[in-house]
């Protein structure tokens, strides 16, 4: 069950206010540190990395968006198990290979896009923490970011470790 709601699900209380607070590497846990570091070890963006998610039992915690080759807009291709626990198994099938924009939770998905397309350029693993009210029960939750950026495609790895739900 979906810890979200959803537009026109239930009659609207506040506005959706996401804080988004830029931490270092260093603040997050054991296993995102570890995905930053294999992500930065091969660089670029092949199966050897999903391989070393799968050997390591990591995949299930990322969300993994890309965009075709040419296009801006990133495509959600794998949506891990703690974006599942938030936003719900129903949001999750809705939005397997669409375009990020179309979430239904657009306020929050822009302020989370922002960081995904700064990953990309970066070159390096950004670590945030995010607070969200007014989307159903409050949230924190932080996430590793390692974004990449070849042959006219970009993709982004978000590894996401849910802090609280209230």
């Amino acid at each position: 069950m979906s810890v979200v709601s959803f537009p026109g699900a239930e009659p609207k209380h506040s506005a959706v206010v996401t804080v988004i607070t830029r931490l270092t590497l260093a603040d997050a846990t054991d296993w995102q540190q570890v995905i930053a570091a294999e992500c930065r070890r091969q660089r670029l963006l092949t199966p050897s990395v999903f391989a070393f998610l799968k050997d390591n039992r990591l995949l299930d915690r990322c969300t993994f968006l890309a965009s075709d080759v040419g296009s801006e807009e990133l495509r959600f291709l794998h949506i891990g198990d703690p974006t599942l626990r938030v936003l719900g198994r129903g949001w999750g099938r809705s939005m397997l290979g669409q375009i990020e924009t179309v979430d239904p939770h657009a306020e929050f998905a822009h302020s989370v896009g922002a960081q995904y397309a700064e990953s990309i350029g970066a070159g390096e693993a950004l670590f945030n923490r995010i607070s969200v009210t007014g989307m159903g029960k409050p949230l924190v939750y932080t996430h590793a970011l390692y974004g990449w950026a070849e042959g006219g495609r970009r993709a982004v790895l978000s590894a996401v470790d849910v802090q609280t739900l209230h």
